[in-house]
């Protein structure tokens, strides 16, 4: 889902996808599996770091920030395309 909505939305949104809780060389092969097309920029948070300061207590989550990094929505669980392009809507809208 996540590749085909990036694609969608290239060069109007960053997608950002943050790992951890594996490790590194595994998340990496992961990322390739689930975003053939590199559209979407994967970061290792090794110490959970990022994760305990946004609050993110399980995974998946997904946040939404505008470019100055102010969140705009969040939510736990997996969600349908359209929920995500609904959400990728508002960020545009509220951006």
């Amino acid at each position: 889902m996540l590749e085909t909505v990036s694609a969608d939305y290239e060069g109007q949104v960053t997608f950002l996808a943050l790992g951890g809780n594996s490790r590194l060389d595994l998340l990496g092969v992961r990322a390739n599996e689930w975003i053939p097309s590199g559209r979407v920029v994967w970061g290792y948070d090794e110490k959970a770091t990022v994760w305990q300061a946004l609050g993110v207590s399980g995974t998946p989550t997904t946040l939404t920030f505008l470019a100055d990094g102010q969140v705009i929505s969040g939510w736990s669980g997996e969600r349908g395309e359209a929920f995500m392009r609904e959400q990728v809507e508002v960020l545009l809208a509220d951006g």
